[in-house]
């Protein structure tokens, strides 16, 4: 079969068709430059057709001096154009039942190990009628992502490390001037938890809520606010507004925007719209920085068997947002700590080895060892004791998925 790789293009009213049947069918003496000559020769004819000029049958097939005049130079370049494309024949098949077009084998993608049906399978065929794998002894190849581990964590330990994106670890004292307690702070984080999850804005990305008190901290690290229960709720709805879109833009704007948080928090849109320009402008527009959450998920991102761990480990991150000691803690050591004591609650750690509880390979992934989150592991163990006291902790432990009681210290 031949086939030729010419675009189709609309050939002038008149031209002999003489040319196409050879230029795209079958032929074993097949010659481009022959043909082309032929083509540009039907060309000529019609051209002088149009133009009424004679041509000289003993003349080569090219256009005459006076078509080729200026303005009209560019058939010069139609000629060129032709003369540089070349067929690619085909061979035809043997059975006259087989497919009519080739058939190309491809190169299978990678198999990352998620996908049972693809184990062994090296190529495909592509024909008319679909795909067909073509079983091979291959292997599973590594997932490239793996590669990129040690830079990803490189990166967020460089980014919870920059004061840009810190607040003041006593900013209550300083910045506030006393004016806001650590019971005032516990009681917004409660409001923005309640009112991001049983609210308006319960479906909003996980996540959100630990980068919009990251946006509430850092804010009044830097500005003194005068403070109103109006306007400290509207602080907290506009700073789970700004982490939302940030997370997922498509999903908060389905639930979010300004009018319903004027409407829920009791304000005006515009004043809705001005505290959200004031904070992001006071944070110097820097909202990436990474959270608690962002190192639970990174830290157990190859842990895809115990989600039971990792949902525990985001339920006790969440109870250190209430505690103003865990501000000037680095997220990662937070994550870390918050894992540790969901393995313990998981595994049991009054049956478990320490070592198991907290492997080598654990302290290598996360950069702490037992020691290092002790005192973060107390602060866990503090807000339970409090959970008739201290504000938020009832609701966030009513609302944990899982039943649970911390072992012994």
């Amino acid at each position: 079969m031949m086939m030729c790789t010419a675009a189709p293009f609309a050939l002038p009213a008149g031209l002999d068709s003489r040319a196409a049947p050879s230029m795209c069918g079958f032929d074993e003496g097949y010659d481009d430059a022959a043909e082309m000559d032929v083509l540009l020769g039907d060309i000529d004819l019609v051209v002088h057709a149009h133009t009424g000029l004679t041509p000289d049958p003993s003349a080569p097939p090219m256009p005459s001096a006076e078509f080729r005049a200026p303005p009209r130079r560019h058939d010069s370049y139609l000629e060129v154009l032709l003369r540089g494309i070349r067929s690619v024949k085909v061979a035809a098949p043997d059975d006259d039942d087989g497919p009519t077009t080739p058939v190309a084998e491809l190169e299978a993608p990678f198999s990352y190990g998620d996908d049972d049906a693809a184990e062994g399978y090296d190529y495909c065929a592509c024909t008319t009628g679909g795909f067909e794998m073509m079983k091979t002894a291959s292997e599973k190849r590594p997932d490239p992502s793996e590669a990129y581990d040690g830079e990803i964590d490189a990166t967020f330990r460089n980014m919870e490390k920059d004061p840009a994106e810190r607040p003041l670890v006593d900013y209550l004292w300083t910045t506030q001037e006393g004016k806001m307690t650590m019971l005032d702070r516990a009681e917004l984080v409660t409001w923005m938890y309640e009112f991001s999850r049983f609210g308006r804005f319960q479906l909003l990305p996980p996540g959100a809520l630990h980068r919009a008190v990251s946006y509430v901290d850092r804010f009044l690290s830097a500005k003194k606010f005068d403070f109103d229960t109006q306007d400290i709720r509207l602080l907290g709805a506009v700073a789970a507004f700004a982490a939302s879109k940030y997370d997922d833009r498509r999903t908060s704007w389905l639930l979010i925007n300004a009018d319903t948080i004027a409407r829920d928090v009791g304000c005006t849109r515009r004043e809705v719209i001005d505290a959200e320009r004031d904070l992001v402008a006071t944070l110097g527009y820097r909202l990436s920085g990474p959270t608690a959450y962002t190192f639970v998920e990174h830290f157990t991102r190859h842990d895809q068997d115990c989600s039971a761990v990792r949902s525990l480990a985001h339920h006790l991150a969440n109870m250190t947002l209430l505690d103003y000691r865990c501000v000037p803690l680095m997220p990662s050591a937070v994550a870390a700590a918050a894992i540790l004591v969901a393995r313990c609650v998981v595994f049991n750690s009054a049956t478990l080895p320490q070592e198991e509880l907290w492997s080598e390979e654990m302290i290598k992934m996360t950069g702490y060892n037992t020691e290092d989150l002790a005192d973060i592991t107390e602060t866990i163990y503090d807000m339970h004791g409090l959970r008739g006291v201290w504000p938020g902790c009832a609701q966030m432990m009513e609302n944990c998925l899982y039943s649970y009681s911390l072992p012994p210290r």
